[in-house]
């Protein structure tokens, strides 16, 4: 895996904002300047601070605190001017100009209960962020982070602990600057999914828009931390508010039990828009959603589809229509996609396919590969296939002739000949290119004292030799979205740089899910221990039942649709997320 794959989010579906303003007689009118904020189950911390002080504020409710309102109480001035802030175990704790980590008890807000001073390799040096990291031995431990210690492009951090009024560092990193937002602001730690680094763009020598998290996987054990290693974000998330405002800048965030992000900001407004526009705000985002669990949850959109269409006739005096797509595969803009007679109960099930082709898959629609028409008889259900080296390698198998057929045919897409079919010892239904002439595969069948077949998947990986597919590696894979008899599997996805991707389709609620496993967990992988998804996609109400799914060089995604036995079927491309490496 490249040190610089990473997929890049758009933040959406952001409700609120809160807006903290409540002034009072014991609250300071110069600290306008949002810094950072914590959350304890419903209750929101937050601090907005001047030059020399700040306003801690308390929002109650905060997952429906709105302009209109606030519930929270009257803020309280300290004679601190805070940066980050994170909670732990009843306390806040904020990092302050110049030099200093205060600690809060929430019980009591305004009391400074400890003050610490941050140092490194003996100099005073203004700690910017702060986040809990964990528990070792009853020590509690944080990550804090100092903005003028940055080298090579990288922000710098330090782990470790608050004792006799003193930051003890015990291991010090770095992260990358991926996206290239020069301005760093607060972080956060979760153990599932990493440290979150805030980062704003700087244009003209001010602020705009411009937001990016970054996400890097900072090992969730102390002793595992490489002391002075760089860590590369493996996923970038951009905010860059809505119409209401022309500059939103992001200045601490929090995720919650429930998997929801929140983002406190400096807000201008746009022109002409409502007078409460201009305060500085708390949103709410809900996609993504960062499960407890550990499976980022992705609501998908698409905003562009090209169109492939059905195809009837007859064939040995028997009718067929060609109306079920689902292997695809994509040749740089080049796609490709067969569609398949599926309809139950007739002597050519499984029996008859179609090669479909778009010269440009972002703009042009498909149309049939070969002219006259050209009809494949041997490819079963046609579920997967993958391109490489020129060719086109289809998973077929077919249940409903007998003997069944336990195929890879491999595919010269340019003639349509078959050049060489390879048996399997199983019945495999997905395919993707793992790399160095290997390739991966997704069994479709049970075996024998095993749970079903789309329940616990088994993956193997090897090559073709032979005349046959030769397993080099078995492992298995969790499928979250199992209920039985209800769940079929689609075609599956290798990309080297971002996992597998394979899709499960529920046909009680007619829903198709798309779950990600990072490429790291597969070298390790077993049939003993099946894998834990990482990520799962889910389509918007738009979106019809998913057949392949596949991420183009630009690192777009592309998806499958099958709409219909009226309508076209669609490759779609996917909003709001790219890949790259």
């Amino acid at each position: 895996m490249s040190t610089n794959a990473k997929t890049r989010y758009n933040i959406s579906k952001v409700f609120g904002p809160a807006v903290p303003d409540k002034g009072s007689k014991d609250s300071d009118p110069s600290a306008d300047n949002m810094a950072g904020i914590a959350i304890n189950g419903k209750t929101a911390y937050c601090a907005k601070r001047s030059q020399t002080s700040s306003n801690i504020f308390v929002i109650e409710n905060i997952a429906s605190a709105s302009f209109d309102a606030l519930n929270g109480k009257t803020p309280v001035s300290i004679p601190y001017a805070v940066h980050g802030m994170t909670y732990h175990n009843n306390y806040l704790y904020m990092t302050c100009y110049k030099n200093t980590i205060i600690k809060m008890p929430v019980s009591s807000i305004g009391k400074i209960a400890a003050e610490y001073t941050v140092t490194e390799d003996g100099n005073g040096y203004i700690p910017q962020s702060i986040t809990y990291y964990g528990t070792v031995n009853n020590e509690d431990l944080f990550i804090v982070g100092v903005e003028k210690m940055q080298k090579n492009g990288a922000f710098f951090y330090m782990i470790g602990s608050l004792s006799n009024g003193k930051f003890v560092e015990k291991k010090r990193f770095y992260v990358n600057n991926s996206a290239g937002y020069e301005q760093p602001q607060d972080i956060f730690y979760h153990s599932k999914y990493g440290l979150f680094v805030v980062t704003n763009k700087k244009t003209d020598g001010a602020f705009t828009i411009y937001n990016m998290l970054l996400c890097a996987k900072i090992p969730d054990e102390l002793s595992s931390v490489e002391n002075g290693n760089t860590y590369y974000p493996t996923s970038e998330f951009k905010f860059n508010g809505n119409r209401n405002y022309s500059k939103l800048v992001v200045k601490s965030i929090y995720i919650t039990d429930d998997g929801t992000l929140y983002l406190s900001t400096n807000a201008t407004s746009a022109p002409s828009v409502l007078e409460k526009y201009s305060k500085d705000a708390i949103f709410r985002a809900t996609n993504p959603v960062f499960k407890k669990d550990g499976i980022l949850e992705m609501t998908l959109s698409c905003n562009g589809d090209t169109e492939i269409p059905n195809a009837v006739g007859t064939y040995n005096n028997s009718t067929y229509s060609c109306i079920n797509p689902g292997a695809f595969t994509l040749d740089g803009n080049t796609g490709y996609c067969f569609k398949t007679h599926t309809t139950k109960d007739t002597v050519l099930r499984d029996k008859i396919s179609i090669l479909f082709k778009s010269s440009d898959v972002s703009s042009q629609n498909f149309s049939e590969a070969f002219s006259p028409r050209k009809l494949f008889t041997e490819l079963g259900h046609c579920n997967g296939m993958v391109f490489v080296n020129g060719f086109l390698y289809v998973a077929a198998y077919d249940r409903y002739t007998t003997p069944e057929r336990k195929q890879i045919t491999k595919i010269n897409p340019s003639t349509g000949k078959i050049v060489e079919t390879y048996e399997c010892d199983s019945m495999f239904g997905g395919i993707g290119y793992y790399g160095n002439n290997k390739f991966i595969v997704l069994n479709y069948e049970q075996l024998a004292g095993e749970p079903a077949f789309s329940q616990t998947l088994h993956f193997y990986i090897g090559s073709f030799k032979n005349g046959s597919f030769d397993s080099e590696k078995e492992f298995t894979v969790n499928n979250p979205f199992y209920l039985s008899k209800v769940t079929v599997l689609q075609d599956i996805h290798y990309d080297i740089n971002h996992g597998l991707f394979f899709i499960t389709h529920r046909t009680d609620v007619e829903i198709s899910k798309i779950y990600r496993i990072n490429p790291d967990k597969i070298t390790n992988a077993s049939v003993k221990e099946p894998l834990i998804p990482d990520e799962v996609f889910i389509p918007n109400s738009s979106i019809s039942e998913i057949e392949s799914v596949c991420i183009a060089s630009s690192g777009i995604m592309y998806i499958v649709q099958n709409k219909s036995t009226s309508k076209p079927d669609l490759v779609s491309k996917v909003s709001g997320l790219t890949f790259s490496n």
